[in-house]
């Protein structure tokens, strides 16, 4: 009766007898951080609306009642808008409904993001904003905005940049210390189950409601309640309403805190995921991978205190992380280390046991500097409000720009192009630390194998580190001391038992043509990281790169030939081979392709294969797998990255096959692709819903009437892809 009510007042609010509409109380205007941009840029736009007083409109879930606002562009061709900014709202509770609504103004925030194809000149911007706004009686609402932006050589703030900067600010985000998680409770009907939420409070922050994001297959209830809670935590107590066939796995929204005096409302962005087991069963490979839970595995005891991140749990997930670590040992990635251990081993063999021990544990301190610094680095990310994951580092060009040079001096090293000593000038220094079985090499092959382990993961390694990434610091730091202990023990245990080497083979000349044959993986990883790096630097990348490494590689045979091994004028051979190498550097990086401002990679066409009879990737976005259920076609989604070479593998192996295209017809499902090679935090958002550290994320969806996402292992098998697509169709 309410809702009938609620419909009566909005028809005889929104027209007169004669059907012409009421005057509007709420005035859209769009606004632009910029007044000028240059191609490639992104330009901050803000629907900014004012409503009359005592007037309100509605957040992205209006609630009970209400009709949620929303924005159409309308943009010239080259500009894209990504999704809405949504400040959180004000919970407004009466006559038994609770809606979450704006007052007086708001602004509603959008990236907007241009090609580097768009030409130069003046451009005029559109948009229609639609609304409804309530008072006693409802009106809905639409008006046609638009707004002038200069395409230029120079980006130019506006009038407007610093308010939409300070309602950006005002923009709720994630707070991985209040470690928030949920469980399923009672079962009120089977299509009802009550919702228990629990986490860490801070000083000033003490949520007492949860506003969930809107989704077709479900509806949160908007009332919430507190329940008891150990000093410190908080617990809530939801209800979740299914619509589809299944309860959700997860769950998005904001954890509120309201006004306290003259404190405002408080908000942080939580993704629940949810554990338990619902009355109608989630597929299990959404919530199993390789047999681990990929969901936070804590329990929520309907009327105890919360079980959070005790210690039996943080012993079974340092488990996995050293497991996954262990494993690492044999992912592709590491494979070109390995063999230089295989060839320090052999030449250690012949040494004091004692020695043997020093420099196997300084390997694995190498790996532990290194996974500390890479713990270091996440932390940094989380408290400055970013997305951290798991291999984030190799998002960075200068990083992957840095290894190609490493890789490539340690192969041309590996060949005999030049040799170091213990006065090895700085362009060896590299290529002496990773080829060099000393102790300063033992400790910078450990630091090698951390940054090639990086583009890879393990089975295991994904749940520890998807669990990590939600946690507190100190357990941050846990997780990845865990990782870098398997990553580093057989090393470690195989050095402090030197009886073990017996069964290697004997020093000889053997050694040097097997040091020349490890140079070729070497080789292919510097390939490989070359085709990654590149095109992060523009059209000529490819070429200008490409030339400093071949004047690099020049510069090293230079400096073996003339400097190492010549007998004369050795001092002019150095300084011929360091002026080159800085002509080179300055011409070819500097000059010609400005690496220090590297050019935003060019946005992938909206479907593209990748052979000739491979599968059609469209690109993905959220809204493109919802509207694809909606209109009954399976979706699956792979969210990669060219640096991830389990992501390259699971292709080529398991998904961009003539098995599974032809299912993929036969269901009439649709392939995106989410290119994770450089950071989008839209991408880094979705891993975190799914409790991913990083790619490989491997979603099948089904229709909206046919039940849950299902979540594929991180290591795929055609048959596991096959089987979750066969599921999406029934």
């Amino acid at each position: 009766m309410r809702r009938m009510g609620f419909v009566l007042a909005f028809c005889l609010g929104a027209f007169g007898l004669n059907g012409h509409p009421a005057t509007y109380m709420t005035k859209p205007q769009l606004l632009l951080s910029a007044e000028s941009a240059k191609p490639g840029d992104t330009v901050m736009a803000a629907m900014h609306f004012t409503m009359a007083p005592e007037w309100h409109i509605y957040w992205r879930n209006p609630g009970d009642s209400g009709i949620a606002t929303s924005i159409q562009w309308k943009l010239p061709k080259g500009i894209t808008a990504g999704p809405i900014q949504w400040p959180t709202p004000k919970v407004l509770a009466g006559d038994g409904l609770t809606t979450y609504i704006y007052e007086q103004e708001v602004l509603l925030v959008v990236p907007l993001k241009i090609a580097d194809a768009v030409a130069a000149g003046p451009l005029t911007l559109k948009a229609t904003a639609s609304w409804l706004e309530c008072k006693e009686a409802c009106v809905l609402g639409s008006a046609d905005t638009s707004a002038n932006l200069t395409i230029g050589t120079a980006t130019t703030p506006s009038a407007n940049a610093d308010l939409i900067d300070a309602w950006r600010a005002r923009m709720p985000g994630p707070d991985p210390a209040l470690g928030a998680q949920a469980a399923w409770g009672a079962s009120k009907d089977k299509d009802t189950l009550e919702l228990l939420i629990a986490g860490t409070q801070h000083a000033d922050f003490s949520p007492t409601d949860f506003l969930a994001y809107p989704d077709p297959g479900y509806t949160v209830v908007t009332e919430a309640s507190v329940l008891p809670a150990d000093p410190g935590k908080f617990r809530l107590r939801k209800e979740v309403k299914r619509q589809g066939a299944s309860f959700p796995s997860t769950i998005p929204g904001l954890l509120i805190q309201p006004p306290k005096g003259a404190i405002p409302a408080m908000s942080f962005e939580a993704i629940l995921a949810v554990t338990g087991q619902p009355t109608a069963p989630i597929a299990a490979s959404e919530t199993a991978t390789n047999g681990v839970s990929q969901a936070t595995p804590a329990v929520l005891g309907d009327q105890g205190g919360a079980t959070d991140s005790g210690p039996g749990l943080i012993w079974k997930m340092l488990g996995l992380a050293f497991l996954g670590g262990l494993i690492l040992n044999v992912m592709p990635c590491v494979l070109p280390v390995i063999a230089l251990k295989i060839l320090g081993f052999v030449q250690q063999s012949k040494e004091a046991p004692k020695r043997v021990r020093k420099l196997g544990l300084l390997y694995g301190a190498g790996v532990l500097v290194s996974f500390l610094v890479l713990a270091a680095m996440v932390i940094a990310v989380q408290h400055a409000g970013g997305t951290a994951s798991w291999g984030m580092q190799m998002q960075n060009p200068f990083f992957r720009l840095a290894l190609t040079v490493v890789i490539l001096l340690v192969a041309l090293n590996l060949f005999g192009v030049f040799e170091i000593t213990l006065g090895g000038s700085a362009l060896g220094a590299a290529a002496q630390l990773a080829s060099q079985e000393g102790a300063a090499g033992a400790f910078f092959n450990g630091v090698l194998a951390t940054a090639l382990a990086t583009p890879c993961t393990a089975p295991f390694l994904t749940v520890a580190l998807g669990f990590a990434f939600a946690q507190t610091s100190l357990v941050v730091v846990l997780m990845f001391l865990a990782t870098a202990l398997g990553l580093a023990a057989p090393y470690v245990v195989l050095s402090w038992n030197p009886g073990w080497l017996k069964f290697l083979p004997k020093p000889g000349a053997w050694m040097l043509r097997f040091k020349i044959i490890m140079g070729f993986p070497m080789m292919a990883t510097g390939i490989w990281l070359f085709d990654l790096t590149a095109p992060s630097f523009g059209e000529g990348g490819i070429l200008w790169l490409g030339l400093f490494l071949v004047i690099l590689a020049l510069v090293a045979w230079m400096w073996g030939e003339f400097v190492q091994r010549g007998s004369q004028r050795r001092g002019l051979a150095a300084i011929t081979a360091l002026l080159i190498l800085g002509l080179g550097y300055f011409g070819t990086l500097e000059r010609e392709l400005h690496y220090r401002n590297p050019a935003p990679r060019a946005e992938s066409d909206e479907v593209v294969k990748d052979s000739p009879d491979g599968i059609e990737w469209h690109r993905w976005s959220a809204a493109a797998v919802e509207q694809a259920r909606a209109d009954g076609h399976p979706a699956l989604v792979d969210f990669t990255a060219r640096w991830c070479l389990t992501c390259k593998s699971n292709k080529r192996r398991a998904i961009d096959i003539p098995e599974v295209r032809a299912k993929l017809k036969e269901i009439n499902a649709i392939a995106y692709r989410a290119d994770d090679t450089d950071p989008n935090p839209t991408i880094a958002a979705e891993l975190r819903r799914y409790k991913r550290a990083g790619v490989p994320l491997v979603l099948v969806f089904p229709t909206h009437k046919a039940g849950a996402v299902q979540v594929l292992p991180a290591l795929l098998t055609s048959g596991i892809v096959l089987d979750a697509l066969s599921q999406a169709a029934n």
